[in-house]
């Protein structure tokens, strides 16, 4: 469902440029960090439920499957939790079959004013759920976990469970094309240590699960020197964007913040 073509990725990379402070290759070489062999290891505490349930940027066009569309009772419901069943707006003739499952999302609006206005948009997974009746064109489903709830209206995305994560060691920051934050779990602006959030690089930057990052920032002045804050590491990947989980921060990451990259 993500577009990897370039006017996504120039779209997304775009993001809080307005407010980047100038790097300087002579700012970049003052780093306040210990050398990359010298920092300790710390590997990803995220769960594969976690992971399932991380904050992912959206698509600009996104093309659903098929949708939540409510009770099966003549009480009117919007909300759903573990256990209860709801109706799908897909069945046989969509090739679902009893015990397909599938990830219910929603996009959503993050908080900060200048995502919102570059068209950025938070891919929101609020659960899973399971198909337990099958019709022609509509199926009942009962939902088995939720990361928020589940809402009528949400989309059904492919049920493709998260893999294994091997952090990659060693390597040297490469601070020359540094990614941004965007935003955090329910579009959020400030992040701490073990949250997830999402930066605007992928795929189409070289960016692999598990590659280590910095993050970083500057100044407001080209001559300050760089201050790291934090450790983090690549848990999801998508072409142009990257979810990533923060092993450990000195003070909170926020929306504009840099990752570099350990190549």
């Amino acid at each position: 469902m993500t577009r990897s073509g370039p006017d996504r990725t120039r779209n997304a990379s775009h993001v809080c440029r307005a407010w980047r402070p100038v790097l300087l290759v002579a700012t970049l070489q003052t780093v306040l960090a210990l050398p990359t062999a010298a920092q300790p290891v710390s590997a990803p505490t995220a769960t594969p439920e976690a992971l399932a349930c991380a904050p992912r940027l959206a698509p600009r066009d996104v093309a659903p499957s098929g949708r939540v569309v409510g009770a099966p009772d003549t009480t009117p419901r919007r909300l759903f939790r573990p256990g209860d069943t709801v109706v799908l707006s897909v069945g046989r003739a969509e090739g679902v079959s009893v015990g397909t499952q599938f990830f219910t999302r929603r996009v959503e609006t993050p908080l900060h004013p200048q995502l919102r206005a570059q068209g950025i948009r938070n891919l929101h997974t609020s659960g899973w759920l399971r198909a337990v009746d099958i019709d022609e064109h509509s199926a009942l489903a009962r939902v088995e976990r939720v990361c928020s709830e589940v809402r009528q209206g949400d989309h059904l995305g492919p049920f493709q469970w998260p893999a294994a994560i091997t952090t990659v060691l060693g390597g040297s920051v490469s601070y020359a094309t540094p990614a941004t934050v965007l935003f955090g779990a329910n579009g959020r602006t400030l992040m701490a240590t073990d949250q997830l959030l999402v930066i605007d690089q992928g795929t189409d930057q070289q960016i692999a699960r598990g590659q280590r990052l910095t993050i970083f920032r500057t100044g407001g002045e080209p001559q300050d020197p760089v201050a790291e804050i934090g450790q983090a590491v690549v848990v999801l990947v998508e072409a142009s964007s990257a979810t990533v989980e923060l092993l450990e921060v000195r003070e909170p990451v926020m929306t504009g913040d840099f990752v570099a990259v350990h190549r």
